[in-house]
């Protein structure tokens, strides 16, 4: 099986700086929830989580879970802030995985994405996947937009639980930007040396050229798909879809919004977030 990971944490703590408040991501895990069914048909959606964030919403929770979405999640309210977007590796150790993308909730899937994820994917044996689309994102390994095959990486960390994965490099994960610290000093080097690599990198803005042996890019603006002539333009069947966007993201899944009345439903218990039920 298949499956997207994400993290949601930190019900009751203090909002750190330039994040967004709290209801904000349980309204992007939903509309997550929502692009994966039409872009991702298929995949498990996983939730990791601390246990006071689990039980300050567990009706939301228990209803998606019997769902099919998995919900990873014990009584670690404690953990370092950057430690706990590490999480979303946790679904590596566990049996009956394949392929493993790790996203984050205030980024919601993309088609251009998935073209890139279907490339690597075709590729077979490359254990790991990184995409950059944005001026911004000027590292290898971003927390939210990489990949595994978990297989290929539990061998390639020599690894075979998340605590001993977390052991390849001690660090504070209470500073900002430490899980990525992490991400391109602990695990970039075992998938990406070259000779060595075992990686599918589509870093179409940002990150410069690796040189490394499945390496592409284009110039087709995001967050739409490739131009028809566009070498990256990996033809699937499934509909396209905006980024975070709000206004152009209900107006595309307005059209398929039959095929979510599961989540109206819970949803209309939570009113003074899911406002768009009203």
């Amino acid at each position: 099986m298949k499956a997207i990971s994400y993290s949601i944490f930190g019900y009751d703590r203090e909002r750190v700086t330039n994040c967004f408040d709290f209801n904000s991501y349980l309204r992007g895990l939903m509309l997550c929830i929502r692009l994966n069914r039409l872009i991702y048909p298929g995949w498990q959606n996983i939730l990791n989580t601390d246990y006071v964030t689990y039980s300050a919403f567990e009706p939301l929770f228990k209803y998606l879970e019997d769902r099919n979405i998995l919900i990873i999640y014990k009584n670690n309210n404690g953990a370092q802030l950057c430690e706990a977007m590490l999480w979303r590796l946790k679904p590596l150790y566990k049996n009956g995985y394949t392929h493993v993308l790790c996203r984050d909730l205030d980024s919601l899937s993309t088609y251009r994405e998935r073209q890139a994820v279907d490339y690597w994917i075709a590729q077979e044996t490359k254990a790991a996947h990184a995409i950059t689309d944005s001026v911004s994102h000027d590292l290898p390994m971003l927390g939210g937009m990489i990949g595994f095959i978990r297989e290929h990486f539990t061998t390639r960390t020599n690894t075979n639980d998340y605590n001993s994965l977390l052991n390849l490099k001690r660090m504070d994960f209470s500073a900002k930007g430490s899980d990525q610290i992490f991400l391109n000093k602990a695990l970039y080097p075992l998938f990406g040396e070259k000779g060595h690599d075992s990686i599918t990198q589509h870093y179409f803005s940002g990150h410069s050229n690796t040189f490394l042996s499945d390496f592409h890019t284009c110039a087709c603006p995001p967050p739409s798909g490739h131009a028809d002539k566009c070498p990256n333009n990996y033809r699937i069947d499934l509909p396209g879809a905006s980024g975070w966007y709000e206004t152009t993201t209900f107006k595309f899944l307005r059209k398929y919004w039959d095929r979510f009345t599961d989540l109206t439903e819970i949803e209309k218990q939570y009113p003074q977030i899911f406002y768009w039920n009203g």
